[in-house]
């Protein structure tokens, strides 16, 4: 036989005391057997619960707030809470989620948006925990040698000398 939870054995003997099984206090409040029987094994009760709100409503029982029947003892100074285990639990819980989710952040890829050749937004991923893409700012390392950093340097002049010396397009001449 299954030990039943101090606020569980509550709600098994309210219902014993009632006079029905569990199958029939599942019927009368509309939830499943299985949950009958896992609220009445359960350490401590929430009324905010769908299944024992609606257990609670059937065997005629008003639960202001959560029942838990576990004893505080006190260690020392300090007074444990019944539900100082969950309150734990769960702020080790937010705070694995917050830390997975500043991870995913780090690595996130948004779409890079610079302003492309033919004057689109690039459309590209940008790289992971950045905001542009391999081709806008993302990748490229330049030149690492003197040779590698002067040969740009005259390609640049190069092209500058081309562009000045091209004819100037002017607007449509009458």
């Amino acid at each position: 036989m299954k030990h039943n939870g101090p606020a569980g054995a509550e709600l098994a003997a309210r219902r014993k005391a009632a006079g029905l099984t569990q199958r029939q206090l599942a019927k009368a409040a509309g939830v499943g057997r299985t949950a009958v029987q896992y609220w009445e094994a359960a350490p401590h009760l929430d009324p905010r619960g769908w299944a024992v709100g609606r257990m609670a409503e059937a065997l005629g029982w008003h639960v202001n707030g959560p029942v838990c029947c576990t004893v505080s003892r006190p260690r020392g100074d300090e007074v444990l809470s019944p539900f100082a285990a969950i309150d734990a639990w769960a702020a080790a819980q937010l705070a694995a989620y917050r830390e997975r989710e500043a991870a995913r952040a780090a690595r996130r890829r948004v779409v890079c948006g610079a302003k492309t050749r033919k004057g689109t937004p690039c459309r590209n991923k940008s790289e992971p925990g950045k905001r542009r893409c391999k081709f806008h700012g993302g990748m490229s390392t330049g030149a690492r040698t003197p040779e590698g950093i002067e040969r740009i340097r005259e390609a640049q002049r190069r092209r500058w000398a081309r562009h000045k010396a091209a004819p100037q397009a002017t607007g449509p001449e009458s």
